[in-house]
């Protein structure tokens, strides 16, 4: 058997092989140098096994440290990633939820930069604030106040609104930047948004007077549309991302004309809505720098359709059409609508 065999199975095969030939043969003389050959082996081989067994356990020791080092350092990740969402939350509670995002993913360019863009405006802010602050005791003011605006900001964000600013109990919110999806969507949006927000005020003003807040705020609104410049405002050292221009004052003008519990919008932006709303028109607006009368249309709730009545058409090429567009959704009225439109085009 050669020393050098580090093969075992065929080792002991061959030990196994010669013994068996040497016993048969009770040869003591051949015997005898067998067995010391076959205890050099087993020697040999305890050696290697303890080997092994010695080098196991350095390779076990090795990936005992190996997995406590990546323990650690997946604790440590998980730690840096869970404060980098708590300030993530914390800093977008300071920035527009787009603008945060935008900066997250790496798509916006934190530099003092901005564009001129056609935007829909709103100004809100409570009737005679100050006087109704004055009753209250200022822990009640401050409840009632965040209240109002964490309401108001959570119609804005279902309503895809990009939140400015909070001045005192002003609230300025625009549609169109950085996301937009059209001008007249966005128009849309903004009024819905009102709408939504002077509904909940009214929810709002039976829960606090159940509270003891005898005279609820009450808000006013106001929108326009227009070319204003948006973008990163401010210096090197610190920006602020918002929007200036005549048509912002004008959104903030048309605020302070609105009656209370209203909303006021220029002709600007009822051209976008007029097929959603239903609107009065009222006395227009004069404004510094603005050499017209700007029209002015107070929004009365949503558009009142007409009641759907059944329609009866024969015609002697073979048309006939007796339909009860009461029995349709909205979706499947909308649908024959285009069907009827395409035929009409078809046969015109």
């Amino acid at each position: 058997m050669s020393k050098d065999s580090f093969d075992l199975y065929d080792r002991e095969k061959a030990l196994i092989s010669e013994g068996s030939t040497l016993l048969e043969s009770k040869d003591l003389n051949t015997l005898q140098p067998f067995a010391h050959r076959l205890f050099e082996g087993f020697v040999n081989l305890f050696n290697e096994n303890q080997n092994l067994l010695r080098h196991s356990d350095r390779q076990e020791q090795r990936l005992v440290k190996l997995n406590q080092n990546l323990k650690a350092q997946t604790q440590e990740l998980e730690l840096k990633r869970q404060t980098q969402e708590l300030l993530s939350q914390q800093l977008a509670k300071y920035l527009p939820p787009q603008i945060m995002a935008a900066l997250l993913s790496g798509t916006y360019q934190s530099k003092v930069a901005t564009q001129r863009k056609k935007l829909t405006v709103f100004f809100s802010d409570i009737r005679d604030f100050t006087a109704t602050s004055d009753l209250l005791q200022p822990e009640a003011l401050t409840e009632y106040l965040n209240e109002y605006f964490s309401e108001m900001t959570a119609i804005a964000m279902a309503h895809g609104a990009t939140i400015d600013k909070y001045i005192g109990d002003a609230m300025m919110v625009f549609f169109g930047d950085p996301e937009s999806k059209g001008h007249q969507a966005d128009a849309q949006a903004c009024v819905r948004m009102a709408m939504a927000m002077q509904a909940r005020m009214k929810e709002l003003a039976v829960e606090w007077k159940k509270k003891g807040f005898e005279n609820p705020f009450v808000i006013r609104i106001g929108i326009n549309t227009g070319y204003c410049n948006v973008g990163n405002f401010g210096s090197d050292q610190r920006l602020s991302y918002t929007i200036i221009g005549g048509e912002v004052n004008l959104a903030q003008r048309l605020e302070s004309h609105c009656d209370p519990g209203g909303i006021l919008m220029s002709y600007e932006t009822y051209c976008y809505v007029q097929d959603v709303v239903d609107v009065e028109e009222r006395q227009p607006v004069k404004m510094k720098g603005i050499a017209r009368d700007v029209k002015t249309y107070a929004v009365l709730g949503p558009k009142q359709m007409p009641p759907l009545q059944a329609v009866t058409f024969k015609h002697a090429a073979g048309v006939s059409i007796d339909l009860d567009a009461t029995t349709l959704t909205p979706a499947e009225r909308q649908l024959l609508a285009e069907q009827l439109r395409a035929v009409a085009k078809q046969i015109s």
